[in-house]
Formats: structure tokens, C-alpha cells, sequence
């Protein structure tokens, strides 16, 4: 090698060098901008409900727009809550919410300890229609599970064939049921429980522990993440659900709050700052259900494989 080619290998080492620190820094730049992109377009919406909530009439409808109002106009909460059906809608969300939260932590946590611990004949086959389902559009559900609950023998004035009368319909029982078990909770629960350690299972079991005490006194505790996770999904999905209750319930006195702000903004008088309002009250519930489970839905998250 001649010594002009030995000083142009020598002068290309530091390039190298420069290159291979340049497109670290460039790749994490890049995902930098990506995710402020990305933050910014999510909370942009919600900001800007929160903006118009505060604005007057003439304010709300005003071009160029202005994002931040001109005061705080804080009658606009006043008008929203003073609805007349707006009390009996919160308490008709909190009974469906809950009621959809709770059963679905007991009967999700006790569908996955039974498919992850217990050994049965079917178990890989109920697991596999578990994760079928998950495939399956919600809507493509609805009108089966809507007949369903109409045709339930001796409820509602049915005959023990499901005919004549209503069923569930219009009832708490017909929002919630259908709810009860999700097969992402079913999922979710198994894959939990099959990440813990067998020596905890072992070990009450040669103390003489029974299935149901080794699962409520050894296994449920150490899930409680993965049932933050659940309870925090559950909430949010039966409180934001607008569907389901808009087919099952016809009556004025069964609506929910999400079908009252829909009622709330139709028609050609609705004022969309109390609408916004509105929109603003209902979404505090789910933000303090997170704050307060933020810890364990972190937790959870990771020690399940759930993102997202």
C-alpha cells in the first residue's frame, strides 16, 4: 500500500466515527418530534373543549378563533349541571359503570385463574374461542346480544320461551349483563396469572389449601395490578359506551349521560359552550379513576404484556 492510500484510510476513520454517533442522535430527534407531534394532536381536542367551555355564545361561534376565552365564564357548568334529567343520567352512568366494573374484575379474574391454573378437559378450546372473539367486531354483536336480552324466559313479562313481554329491556340488569365478562378481561387475567410462579401455588397446596383459597389468598393479591388495569378499562369503556344503552333503552328516565349530551346538542337552539361543558364534566370521572390507579395500571401494563 502506497502512503497516499495508508493517510486516506487514516482520514476515514474519524468519518465513521461521526457517522455512527450522528444517527443515534438523529433517530432519537426524530422520535422526539414524532411523539410531541403526536402528544400535541391527542390533547389539542381536549384542550380546546375545555377552552369553549368557558366561552360566551358569541365567543364560541367567533372567526378567527381565539383559544383562550375572554374570562371565565363558569355559568356554563352552572347550565349543564341544572338539566332536568341531568341527575337521574349520573346516577344511571355510575350504576352501569360500576356495575360492568365490578363484575368484570370477579368474573374475568375468576375465568383467568381457571384457564391459566386449573387443569380441564376443553381448557385450550375455551381459551381459543377467548381469543376468537377478540377478533370479532363489537358491532357485528349487537343485534344478536339485543335479542338476547329481549328473549330472557320470566323476566320482563316472558313466558318460559322469551315471549311476550320486554325481556331486559330498559333495565339496569340488560345495560350490564352483556358487559359482564370481556373477553380482552378473560385474556388478560389468564396471561397474568400464568406469569406467576408455580412454588406460590405449590406451596399452599402441600399447606392443604383448597383452588378457591390458593386463588383468593395467594394469587389475587399479588394480581391486584393487572385488576387496576381491568377495573380502569372497565370504567372507562361502560362510561363512554353510547351504543348499547341508546338501542336497550327507550325510556327517558333510563338514558345515561352520554346520551344526554347527545340530546343536549341536537337540534337548532343547542349552545355548544354548555355543551362543551358538559363534555368537560363527563370526562373528569375517567381522568381521577386514572390518577388514583395510576401506579398499578403502570404496573399492570408491564407485568401482563397489555400496552396501549
Amino acid at each position: 500500500m502506497t502512503d497516499a492510500a495508508q493517510s486516506g484510510a487514516i482520514r476515514a476513520v474519524p468519518n465513521l466515527q461521526s457517522a455512527d454517533r450522528f444517527w443515534p442522535v438523529a433517530e432519537r430527534v426524530i422520535g422526539y418530534v414524532l411523539l410531541s407531534f403526536a402528544a400535541l394532536a391527542t390533547i389539542t381536542p381536549f384542550l380546546w373543549m375545555v377552552s369553549t367551555s368557558f366561552k360566551t355564545d358569541a365567543e364560541t361561534f367567533q372567526f378567527p378563533p381565539n383559544f383562550i376565552p375572554n374570562s371565565l365564564l363558569w355559568q356554563n357548568y352552572i347550565d349543564a349541571i341544572a338539566g332536568p334529567d341531568t341527575g337521574r343520567q349520573l346516577i344511571n352512568s355510575l350504576v352501569y359503570a360500576l356495575g360492568s366494573t365490578v363484575s368484570n374484575m370477579v368474573f374475568c379474574a375468576l375465568a383467568g385463574y381457571a384457564l391459566a391454573r386449573m387443569q380441564f378437559k376443553g381448557r385450550n378450546v375455551i381459551f381459543a374461542l377467548v381469543v376468537g372473539l377478540l377478533m370479532v367486531p363489537a358491532q357485528s354483536q349487537i343485534v344478536p346480544v339485543f335479542l338476547i336480552v329481549q328473549k330472557i324466559p320470566f323476566a320482563g313479562g316472558n313466558d318460559w320461551l322469551g315471549n311476550g313481554g320486554t325481556g331486559l329491556l330498559n333495565t339496569y340488569w340488560g345495560m350490564i349483563l352483556p358487559t359482564a365478562a370481556t373477553p380482552f378481561g378473560i385474556f388478560m387475567m389468564r396471561q397474568f396469572f400464568s406469569r406467576i410462579p408455580i412454588e406460590y401455588e405449590e406451596s399452599a397446596r402441600l399447606d392443604g389449601a383448597k383452588p378457591f383459597t390458593i386463588f383468593w389468598r395467594i394469587l389475587l393479591p399479588l394480581a391486584r395490578p393487572a385488576m387496576a388495569v381491568l377495573g380502569v378499562l372497565s370504567f372507562q369503556s361502560a362510561w363512554n359506551d353510547f351504543i348499547w344503552p341508546l338501542i336497550l333503552t327507550s325510556q327517558r328516565e333510563m338514558a345515561t349521560l352520554q346520551i344526554g349530551l347527545q340530546l343536549l346538542q341536537s337540534g337548532p337552539d343547542a349552545r355548544w359552550n354548555v355543551v362543551m361543558a358538559m363534555a368537560t364534566l363527563i370526562t373528569l370521572p375517567i381522568i381521577i379513576v386514572f390518577l388514583f390507579a395510576q401506579r398499578y395500571v403502570i404496573d399492570g401494563a408491564v407485568t401482563s404484556g397489555v400496552k396501549g
